[in-house]
């Protein structure tokens, strides 16, 4: 109840609490005094949303649009699934198409996530029988995926001794299938990890953050599927991300399964093959980015220890600048933050460690300019000479 008194303003603001978000409301109003109530005001309806963003995105991309080709898929031009493609992860439903609306079964999902594994960074278990009785009738290759995403811990089973390998994969099942993989994975530059438990100790791929939009998920059948939306919801991987609704129980779609995992992937050390160099956003002015040098093998393994020289060169209008000169060395090129001596691969150049990796480094940017920058490896005492070494020369360019 609001009081007014003679002789004040008539305009008033109530707030109402303990709303559901994504229900719609109701609301009317009376008035009434000593000599009686009002009649009922006209009905205004409102539907309470929450307007959160996702906060642990990835900072870089497993499937950067210059590496990967398309999957040549004649049924769809999704980069998500031409990422999928590139990593081995999907063949298609045949040479040519991939089918994007079917639904997966959990067979075929099980496939999926033993592809992904040694990309993302962990290691295949052997696939020993797990005790699921209702594999039997499958071929080898599958019975060892569904083993094995056992032995990750990626799944449970429908029962203790089912699979249930011809039902279809749920979006909520979908979700707690990449949280476990994504715990089971490595992660990769610019990918988002947190402390198990506390504030010490073993780190895994998850957010901590448990804001979200959706209204759905009291349709999610466990609290450990809700969970698992949440935290790839704030990863970015989920394919929704201003929508209200999840649709747990719906059976999810190859595309919904391509663009997730394409997504869980950049939190991972799953890189392009060869030598591959990626930058953060430019997003202001006199603002930094940061850049990220990998190293894999075509297999997509870590390749360690290899020295990385990298360079810059920033677009200019005067007569004779220009990146190289004819005879093939650097020309108006200039060292980054992270290198030696210019195009020269030496001691004081970066080392890819264990995991291929460079460290990632930030560099400024000049507003308004163009940027390339570029990485390139070879033997130690090595100077750059564009005639010889321009295939293996990775460049990005980076607006101002």
């Amino acid at each position: 109840t609001i009081q007014f008194m003679d002789g004040t303003s008539t305009a008033v603001t109530a707030t109402v609490t303990g709303l559901t978000n994504g229900t719609t409301y109701s609301f009317r109003v009376k008035g009434f005094n000593g000599e009686g109530t009002s009649a009922a005001s006209s009905v205004v309806t409102a539907i309470p949303y929450s307007d959160h963003t996702q906060n642990d995105l990835a900072l870089f991309d497993a499937c950067p649009a210059s590496a990967i080709t398309s999957s040549g898929f004649t049924d769809t031009t999704s980069a998500d699934v031409s990422c999928i493609k590139y990593y081995g992860i999907t063949k298609g439903t045949t040479a040519t198409t991939f089918s994007p609306l079917d639904f997966v079964s959990r067979w075929q999902m099980a496939l999926f996530l033993t592809r992904m594994v040694v990309p993302a960074g962990a290691t295949l278990p052997s696939g020993v029988d797990q005790g699921f009785t209702d594999i039997g009738g499958k071929s080898a290759e599958i019975q060892t995926a569904v083993n094995q995403i056992k032995q990750l811990g990626i799944t449970v089973g429908k029962t203790a001794t089912t699979f249930a390998p011809d039902d279809f994969v749920t979006r909520e099942e979908m979700a707690l299938f990449i949280q476990r993989l994504l715990k089971a994975s490595q992660v990769g530059p610019g990918g988002n990890e947190e402390f198990v438990t506390g504030l010490l100790g073993a780190k895994e791929i998850k957010s901590l953050d448990t804001d979200h939009n959706f209204t759905d998920l009291s349709s999610a059948s466990l609290v450990e599927g809700q969970n698992a939306i949440i935290n790839l919801w704030n990863l970015g991987v989920t394919e929704v991300a201003t929508a209200t609704t999840f649709d747990p129980a719906v059976d999810i779609s190859r595309l919904n399964m391509a663009q997730m995992m394409a997504r869980a992937l950049d939190h991972t050390n799953a890189r392009p093959a060869g030598l591959s160099i990626q930058s953060t956003a430019y997003r202001s002015a006199a603002s930094v980015v940061t850049i990220s040098t990998t190293h894999r093998t075509e297999d997509f393994l870590p390749i360690s220890g290899s020295p990385v020289d990298t360079f810059r060169y920033l677009y200019n209008s005067t007569t004779g600048y220009s990146r190289f000169s004819g005879d093939g060395s650097c020309a108006q090129v200039q060292v980054t933050e992270a290198s030696g001596t210019l195009c020269t691969i030496d001691t004081a150049d970066s080392v890819t460690d264990v995991y291929g990796n460079v460290a990632t480094f930030p560099s400024g940017i000049i507003a308004g300019a163009i940027w390339d920058y570029y990485a390139w490896t070879a033997s130690i005492g090595t100077t750059y000479d564009n005639d010889i070494h321009a295939s293996g020369l990775e460049q990005i360019t980076i607006n101002g």
